[in-house]
């Protein structure tokens, strides 16, 4: 933290000093113009107005010799940067149609409103401002919690397709998420106005979500694998059994992160150790049973992202 005397300035001003670093860092120079807003007893200053959330950034994108998976990487880098109109354009569009809407639809109220033999124009019109982080780690949370459900049903009921589907759902959701926490931290006075959250709230969201998503492709792999196993039905008992204790802790896990309760979060650090050490029994039987590996691997990454969403209760909070 740094001081600065308040010096007089005529009859009815005052000034204060900018310091050096500040304005090199924001590349700013004599005679441009900075923006405050007053925030009870605080000052925000800022060398630019914010943007209003109606500004339309555009970006446009080649498509031509392109992988799909690089594709996906530069239109969902589109969004996350809030451009509000993504221009898909090249030769090669008219034979990539379905996979470029594709992945348009993947991204949450992205629409394609134009399109052409070598040009897709999609928009979203979000209000920004009105997104709320909390409320999307919410749904990302109640998606993660059924695909737990059907995981644990998965030697009963074939809930494969339905992971899929819901798997996809969670990562919309998180690219909104990764997007909106951007929008906040480029502009910190609305976030502080419209939702009440700090830098470091913001970067908390931004971790629940990275590891609610990671914990939903996990959930799904390890059905993946189970599906395919070979087993005795006291064996499928125990894996049921299993599962069903690492869904409880996850449960518990979201509810010590929502009750703030790090107490809770670090009794539950001592069950991730407890099922890791079964795992560790578990391997013994590998050679044995086809596909066993790899359900061990993932309930191994599995175990761990729930751990680290209460890694975030004992830490940020």
């Amino acid at each position: 933290m740094e001081y600065r005397k308040i010096i007089s300035f005529g009859k009815s001003s005052f000034v204060v000093s900018l310091p050096k670093s500040w304005v090199v860092q924001n590349k700013l120079q004599k005679g441009d113009v900075v923006y405050f807003e007053e925030d009870n007893n605080n000052l925000v200053l800022q060398p630019r107005r914010e943007t209003t959330g109606d500004e339309e950034k555009e970006i446009v994108i080649d498509v031509d010799g392109k992988t799909t998976p690089w594709l996906t990487r530069e239109i969902c880098t589109a969004y996350v940067q809030n451009y509000r109109k993504i221009v898909l354009r090249g030769k090669e569009v008219k034979n990539k149609v379905k996979e470029l809407q594709s992945l348009i639809q993947g991204m949450i109220a992205l629409e394609i409103m134009e399109q052409t033999s070598d040009t897709i124009i999609a928009k979203d019109f979000l209000n920004m401002d009105k997104v709320s982080l909390h409320e999307l780690v919410r749904k990302m949370d109640i998606v993660t919690r059924t695909m737990f459900k059907e995981c644990c049903q998965i030697f009963t009921e074939d809930t494969y397709e339905s992971l899929n589907e819901r798997d996809r759902d969670v990562n919309r959701l998180y690219f909104l998420l990764y997007r909106a926490v951007l929008y906040n931290l480029d502009n910190p006075t609305k976030s502080m106005k419209n939702f009440s959250l700090r830098a470091v709230d913001l970067l908390k969201l931004k971790m629940t979500g990275m590891y609610l998503e990671i914990i939903a492709d996990e959930v799904r792999r390890v059905a993946r694998y189970v599906r395919m196993l070979k087993v005795s039905p006291a064996e499928r008992k125990n894996i049921e059994v299993f599962l069903e204790r690492v869904n409880d802790n996850f449960l518990q896990t979201m509810k010590s992160y929502y009750n703030k309760d790090i107490k809770l979060a670090l009794e539950l650090a001592e069950v991730k150790k407890n099922l890791e050490e079964e795992l560790d029994v578990w391997e013994k039987d590998v050679a044995k049973i086809n596909h066993l590996n790899q359900v061990i691997n993932r309930l191994r990454r599995l175990i761990v992202g729930v751990h680290n969403v209460g890694r975030l209760v004992y830490t940020l909070i």
